[in-house]
């Protein structure tokens, strides 16, 4: 399914400008970033892998994997999302909106990515083997962005420019990246967009908002190469467990090419959001929002450190297949103990802060 390539341009509202740029002070842009992390990120840097991921298979051999509309369950789901009903603009500013917890938690990918190598879409041990060389410049520049100062901001903002053109320049007309190569342009390009549309500099947002077709474009090649839990969302959490887990580091691609596929289009809704509080998604054969994107509610899963420990986490733990944003079920019968970061974000999404904050303390 090929999903547009073109979105409408425009810059943010002042308001929302402003609670962006001040993002630079809130989540410490001084911060130190310990060197075992970095270590810890370069080393084992295997240049092949036998890993099914790096084996190139060219697009046009690639059949088009089928795709579920919404169904009603779906777009019950979209009703309900309270960080989308009734935006005002100075929602970026107050706290206690699920859209200002939202926008600050977004911004933090960049933080999460420069300290810990890691997001809630992008796996810790993604790429503990095989590090594609966007990914290294992705690393690099969010601990440059992050660790920015008013006397280096400008040579930092020029570095986070150059590797967002070097990697639309490399990328853009690849035609048979491996499966790993193509979520990590996906990855790198979604950070640095964050980086660009939410920093409130108008230049990188100019930038931004001409590469936003073509991450579009990445997100509808990864959806061809989803593994969209097809069968597993028809079965019970508990018949779920039965079934035999795939291998762990299979299973850490799987679910990271998943998870980035929806928090990227979620994202991209923000940013419509954010430019246009009147703004309404149509749900049309283009809209992504149109078809179902399916993903694992699992804190043990996804914070399980070897294979031993996700195997006995697929077996012991809760968890769950949610479809797009469909949480009435898991909110009616789940526990807070099993979410993990990607879950809350969109539970805050789905249900605001204060009900969140209180299902995650009522449900341990």
């Amino acid at each position: 399914m090929d999903y547009p390539e073109s979105m409408s341009t425009g810059f943010l509202p002042d308001v929302a400008v402003a609670s962006v740029a001040q993002s630079h002070d809130e989540n410490g842009a001084s911060r130190n970033i310990a060197m075992g992390s970095f270590m810890d990120f370069i080393g084992n840097n295997a240049s092949s892998s036998s890993d099914q991921f790096l084996v190139r298979n060219g697009d046009e051999h690639l059949p088009e994997r089928p795709t579920t509309p919404a169904n009603e369950e779906v777009l019950k789901g979209y009703s309900k999302m309270v960080a989308c009903n009734h935006i005002e603009s100075w929602h970026a500013y107050d706290p206690k909106t699920p859209m200002y917890y939202i926008l600050n938690r977004v911004k933090g990918f960049i933080l999460e990515m420069a300290e810990k190598n890691s997001t809630p879409f992008l796996h810790e041990y993604l790429y503990h083997e095989y590090k594609p060389t966007c990914i290294m410049s992705c690393f690099t520049t969010c601990v440059l962005y992050t660790n920015r100062t008013p006397t280096n901001t400008a040579m930092v903002m020029k570095a986070i420019s150059d590797s967002a053109r070097e990697l639309v320049e490399e990328e853009a007309y690849r035609v048979v990246p491996t499966p790993i190569e193509k979520l990590a342009r996906s990855q790198t390009l979604f950070l640095y967009q964050i980086i660009r549309l939410f920093d409130g500099d108008i230049t990188l947002r100019a930038q931004g908002e001409k590469d936003l077709g073509l991450l579009k474009t990445w997100l509808g090649e990864l959806c061809r190469i989803r593994d969209n839990l097809g069968d597993l969302a028809l079965l019970d959490s508990t018949l779920v467990r039965d079934q035999s887990p795939a291998e762990w580091e299979n299973w850490i691609f799987a679910e990271s090419v998943r998870r980035t596929i929806i928090m990227a289009y979620a994202v991209i809704g923000l940013y419509e959001i954010l430019k246009n509080t009147a703004y309404i998604a149509f749900l049309d054969q283009d809209d992504p929002w149109a078809y179902v994107h399916r993903w694992t509610l699992g804190r043990s899963l996804w914070e399980a450190g070897s294979s031993t420990e996700f195997r006995r986490a697929w077996r012991d733990s809760s968890h769950s297949v949610i479809t797009n944003f469909t949480f009435a079920k898991f909110v009616e019968d789940g526990k807070g103990e099993d979410v993990d970061e990607f879950a809350e974000i969109f539970l805050n999404v789905y249900m605001g802060v204060d009900a969140t904050g209180e299902f995650m303390a009522q449900r341990k």
